[in-house]
């Protein structure tokens, strides 16, 4: 791909990174604070939701690589799963508002099944343009585009959170509409710019060996290879420690510091600044170097060291420099994000690449889904045995930063020219692999 081309594909990132601010970090901030609903419902609902729709995430990863819309694998599956996205968001605020009014258990569930709609449209969309981003690079360009692409995910972030920042100085119903309204329309004028034409038409129908393979025969070959099993330890392991802060990050800042929706908002810039940067540095200069795997345990061990220093902010109660630590998480987070897709892409095969990038999705949900939830469980089981709201979230900074130490030993084990022979070993199915 020209730079060019790629910088339009990383607009559809852009408008995901803005999207994600809107539900992960504003919806779920007047929920727990401005609505008063307990951390765990707001985390089953907002976190739960969200990540347990990649339950579809492996069918249509697979059914997109042999059905074809018009003769394009990815373009309509990812417009289709935006469009579904957006509609969701707009009717958000609706739904959290009259969940909140009465948190009674028919209309949790009932406001589960709602966001896990939004969950279901986001994966779905996610999943085929992982793949298209593979598809159009091969895999020297793999680490240059994913940097490129995600950090314009986390301009994205960046925008998205100063912008709601100053949007939401004074919290109102109708100003929180606006913002979901607004947010929503220009995220789907950049997700129909950002992948317009720039995938190709399939020249010809799939070929006999790439429409026979059944999505079970699929599976088999995944699970039966060695280092795909490790890969997937390594993402469940570090996703799951990595994103209990997802859900008790902007609740942090406000039950422990006091600070106002306006700065806790300010949390993802300064988490997208550091991811940014290190996206940037990790894609264009230390991968082609040092390799994607190296990048990855760089981003893990940073990524453990942040978490310490945010425990040590938290229990001590110096707000003055949770900014800087908040920075330095995402600076590791750059790492590990920029180096473990680069290295997810690798681990795929050419024909069935919606397949594999459908099965790393799943895998990162299983573990993002309840780590959301573990994030705010593990604060409410602190507190309930007594702890200051500086200690509760602090130990759960804590569990994370070991977590993340489990995750390093793992990585040693995940080996792509293993994962390779695998595939070869297996048949016809992965004649094609990389």
């Amino acid at each position: 791909m020209t730079k060019s081309q790629l910088f339009r594909l990383g607009l559809f990132q852009l408008a995901a990174g803005g999207l994600s601010v809107l539900f992960l970090g504003v919806l779920n901030r007047v929920m727990r604070v401005e609505l008063g609903m307990e951390l765990f419902h707001v985390s089953l609902l907002v976190g739960g939701g969200h990540y347990l729709g990649a339950i579809l995430a492996i069918p249509f990863g697979f059914f997109s690589d042999r059905n074809p819309i018009l003769k394009r694998r990815r373009t309509w599956y990812i417009w289709g799963g935006a469009l579904m996205t957006i509609a969701v968001l707009c009717t958000a605020p609706w739904v959290a508002v009259w969940v909140a009014q009465d948190p009674s258990s028919t209309r949790l569930f009932l406001g589960f099944l709602f966001f896990l709609i939004e969950g279901i449209s986001t994966f779905v969309a996610g999943v085929a343009y992982l793949a298209l981003i593979a598809d159009l690079n091969d895999e020297d360009a793999r680490g240059p585009a994913t940097g490129i692409v995600w950090a314009m995910l986390m301009v994205g972030i960046i925008a998205t959170g100063i912008s709601a920042g100053i949007a939401m100085k004074d919290y109102s119903f109708d100003g929180l509409v606006n913002l979901f309204f607004v947010g929503s329309g220009v995220a789907a004028l950049l997700a129909v710019i950002g992948v317009l034409g720039q995938e190709q038409k399939l020249s010809q129908p799939l070929s006999a060996q790439e429409t026979s393979v059944t999505l079970v025969d699929a599976l088999r070959m995944v699970a039966t290879n060695r280092s795909t099993r490790w890969f997937a330890v390594f993402l469940i392991i570090s996703m799951f420690s990595f994103f209990m802060y997802d859900v008790i990050l902007e609740p942090f800042g406000g039950d422990v510091f006091g600070l106002p929706i306006e700065q806790t908002t300010r949390f993802n810039s300064y988490l997208g600044v550091g991811v940014i940067s290190a996206m940037l540095i990790g894609g264009m200069f230390l991968i082609p170097r040092k390799g994607k795997k190296w990048v990855t345990f760089l981003g893990c061990w940073l990524m453990v060291v942040a978490f310490g220093l945010l425990f040590m902010a938290s229990v001590l109660g110096q707000v003055s420099v949770v900014p800087l630590w908040i920075f330095a998480l995402g600076f590791g987070s750059g790492f590990f994000t920029v180096g473990g897709v680069a290295l997810m892409m690798d681990m795929t095969s050419a024909s069935h690449t919606g397949l594999f990038v459908g099965v790393w999705t799943v895998v990162q949900a299983l573990a993002k889904g309840p780590a959301s939830l573990a994030g705010g469980g593990l604060h409410d089981l602190f507190a309930s045995f007594g702890a200051t709201a500086g200690w509760a979230y602090g130990l759960v900074f804590a569990v994370e930063g070991v977590g993340l130490l489990l995750a390093i030993l793992v990585l040693q084990r995940v080996q792509v020219t293993e994962f390779r022979s695998g595939l070869q070993s297996f048949g016809t199915l992965a004649q094609d692999s990389l």
